[in-house]
This record gives C-alpha cells, sequence and structure tokens, in this order.
C-alpha cells in the first residue's frame, strides 16, 4: 500500500503544480505557501471528525509533536516557498527536472540518519540527475534569451535544489515518528508547523499586503483553491501514507513519477513548449530515479 500511496501522490502533484503555476502569476510564494497551508488545515478538521480521529493522538508524546511541527516548518514553511519561487522562474516542466532530485535526496539522508540502505545504484542515479539539471539550466532556449533570462533560470534552478534538500529533510525527520502514528493526525500537525513559519513571515511589512488579498474571495480562488486541495490536502495525505508504510528512499523515487507526468501535463494545459532538451532532461531525471530504487 505504501507504494500504490506515493504514485498516486506523483499523478496528484503533478495536477497541483499546473494550479500552483498559474496561481504563482498573481501571488508571491510565501502567501501562496500560507494560504494553501490554511485551506488544508480547514478542510483536516471535519476529515479528523468524520474518521473518528482524536485531534491529540493518544499514546503520543510531546517530543513526537514537536518533531513533527520541526519537520513542517523545514519542508513545507520554508521548502515549499522555495518551490514556488523556482517553479515561477522555470516554469512547470524545468521544475518538474529538478524536483527529480528529492528520490535522491531522500535515499541519502535515509542512510545517513535513519540506517536505511545505500546502494551503488545511488551513485549512478545521482550521476544522470546532475546531467539533467545541466541541461534545464544550459537549455540553448534560455540562453538566447540573453544575461537576464540566464540568471533567472540559475536561481530557478539553485531555489528548486535548495527546496528539494529541505523537503527530503523535512520528511526524513518525521519518518520516525510516522511509523507509530496515525497518518490523518501527523498530516495536519506537520501543516500546522509550516504555517506557524509562514505566519511569522507574512506578518513582516514586504509580505503583510500579498498575505491578506489572497484569503479574499475572488476570481483567483479558481487557481489556488483547486491548487491547496489537490496539493496540500489530497497529495499530502498520499505522501505522508506512502512514508508511513513503506521506506522513505522507496517511497521518495515513486514520488518522482511527477516528473513524467508534469511536462505532458504543462504542455496540454498551460501550452508550455516541451523542447528537446527539456524532454532528454526529463527522461534523464526519471531515470535517475528508477535507478535509485534498483
Amino acid at each position: 500500500m505504501g507504494e500504490l500511496y506515493s504514485a498516486a501522490c506523483a499523478l496528484l502533484w503533478a495536477v497541483a503544480v499546473l494550479f500552483f503555476r498559474k496561481s504563482g502569476e498573481q501571488v508571491p510564494p510565501v502567501a501562496l505557501n500560507l494560504f494553501k497551508g490554511a485551506v488544508a488545515i480547514v478542510l483536516f478538521i471535519p476529515t479528523l471528525l468524520l474518521a473518528g480521529q482524536p485531534f491529540v493522538a493518544v499514546g503520543q508524546g510531546w517530543r513526537d509533536t514537536l518533531q513533527l511541527l520541526a519537520s513542517g516548518a523545514i519542508g513545507i514553511g520554508v521548502a515549499d516557498s522555495l518551490f514556488f519561487a523556482s517553479l515561477n522562474r522555470l516554469g512547470a516542466s524545468g521544475s518538474a527536472v529538478v524536483d527529480c532530485v528529492y528520490g535522491p535526496f531522500v535515499v541519502l539522508l535515509a542512510f545517513f540518519f535513519l540506517g536505511e540502505p545505500l546502494k551503488l545504484t545511488l551513485l549512478a542515479a545521482m550521476t544522470l540527475m546532475v546531467g539533467a539539471i545541466l541541461i534545464v539550466t544550459w537549455e540553448p532556449q534560455s540562453l538566447a534569451g540573453g544575461p537576464e533570462a540566464q540568471r533567472r533560470q540559475r536561481v530557478g534552478v539553485a531555489l528548486g535544489l535548495l527546496s528539494m534538500l529541505l523537503m527530503a529533510a523535512g520528511i526524513v525527520l518525521a519518518k520516525p515518528v510516522l511509523n507509530r502514528s496515525p497518518v490523518l493526525w501527523a498530516t495536519p500537525v506537520r501543516l500546522v508547523g509550516g504555517e506557524l513559519v509562514l505566519l511569522t513571515q507574512a506578518l513582516l511589512p514586504r509580505h503583510r499586503a500579498s498575505a491578506l488579498a489572497v484569503f479574499k474571495p475572488g476570481r483567483l480562488w479558481r487557481v489556488t483553491l483547486p491548487s491547496a486541495l489537490l496539493g496540500s490536502y489530497l497529495a499530502m495525505i498520499v505522501w505522508i501514507a506512502g512514508m508511513k508504510y513503506t521506506q522513505a528512499g522507496i517511497a521518495g523515487v515513486l514520488n518522482q513519477m511527477s516528473t513524467l507526468f508534469v511536462p505532458l501535463l504543462a504542455a496540454v494545459f498551460l501550452k508550455e513548449k516541451l523542447t528537446r532538451a527539456k524532454l532528454i532532461a526529463v527522461l534523464l531525471g526519471f531515470a535517475a530515479a528508477l535507478v535509485a530504487s534498483l
């Protein structure tokens, strides 16, 4: 079931990325991140009631709660904002390639901190991943756009890499607690950890106006609400469930199936041009994810 949940997460996340991309055209990363987390938390309240799951899990100590909050602060509060900033610069298909490092990062961190097995195939996977990122970073189409386009591309790649590292660190930090915790309790606790960080940022003058604006009902909700529902609620549940019911490394690699879904969906629905370079990079990135799982 863990593998099935992780694969379902990849599909849900791919669709959510399209909505996040459209949302990012009008909403800054911190405001969008705060909004999606708030919507997901609101949805989890009736979900817990319908599932008969108490808001405070029986047998869970304060250390488990603090660990999940810290995991959410790192993997949601910081990492997701960086991801949105990267997505705005690279587009959905370019971002999907950089996101491939998430799986290898999880495998590597799980080896160091959880004692999960590390195979030599990870080195081959990392080599393929580096090749994919280099292709995206120095894609001819981007280079032809001049120095500003090149700088935007490279900043997007750097933000994406940092985002995936922090996202992997957050879920590996939560993994020991997930092994002994109900999924429907652990997921909103992580979201709360992320929201606490984002609320602190939203109070700053540079983010205050955009954070307030995104919560006002309007036409913008046509893309922000679906992105929150798919990316922060449904995908989050199956993502956490996948991590709970299988090894962190395996789940991380299966999550990378979104690498194939995102460029194809972006080409159809967002009219993003799927260039030969991007297609090669996507295939290399997905191959890296497969090799890492061997």
